[in-house]
């Protein structure tokens, strides 16, 4: 049986994400969007796949303010950061029909998208919440990237795998002179991933 060495892809998910200045378990201070990437995988086996690619990273947090808004203007700020990351991981496949799968690698990460994002206020505290935080976030980051997934469909040109990641930030994503903050993020993930075999070796096994 011949096995293909190139498969190119596109991957779309969910991803829930959170700072350091909060608990994982703050689930009403997630940051929660959508994930999307493209995807060039090399087979050096059936078992061991190496990833690589070019993904859109949305991560960030919510709170509430000390603002009065009108009636029916919810009271939030989120705070978005968004990068565009090249992930560099390796892909262990398990099971009889290596359909169980399994990813550790790690990421380096730039940042395009640094804004904290809430209603018009009509009154309420003096505090002034900072809108663009360009000037606070460092423009490279680096993270860390574990995952298990199960490939649901494969032919002879396609795959189709659905995955369970984490993302754990590895360095300070933010950056203030006259405080020494500490604010890595982590990240949750569901995705689906459509693979498309481009490369065959006909060495066979």
């Amino acid at each position: 049986m011949s096995a293909q060495k190139l498969i190119i892809g596109s991957e779309i998910g969910l991803i829930s994400s959170i700072n350091t200045d909060y608990n994982l378990t703050d689930f009403e201070n997630r940051r929660n969007t959508y994930y999307s990437g493209l995807n060039v995988n090399y087979n050096f086996s059936e078992r061991l796949t190496f990833t690589s690619g070019l993904h859109y990273l949305r991560q960030g947090y919510r709170h509430k303010t000390c603002y009065i808004f009108e009636e029916g203007v919810k009271n939030e700020l989120a705070g978005k950061l968004d990068y565009l990351i090249i992930p560099l991981a390796l892909n262990v496949n398990f099971g009889r029909s290596n359909k169980i799968l399994t990813t550790a690698g790690i990421y380096g990460a730039y940042n395009i998208k640094a804004v904290q994002d809430y209603p018009e206020p009509i009154g309420g505290c003096l505090i002034y919440y900072i809108e663009d935080l360009s000037d606070y976030t460092y423009d490279y980051t680096l993270g860390g990237i574990i995952g298990a997934g199960y490939r649901i469909f494969e032919n002879d040109k396609f795959q189709i795998n659905s995955m369970i990641k984490y993302y754990q930030g590895l360095k300070n994503a933010s950056k203030v002179e006259e405080i020494d903050i500490k604010r890595k993020y982590s990240s949750a993930l569901i995705t689906v991933t459509i693979n498309y075999k481009i490369s065959t070796d006909n060495k066979g096994n």
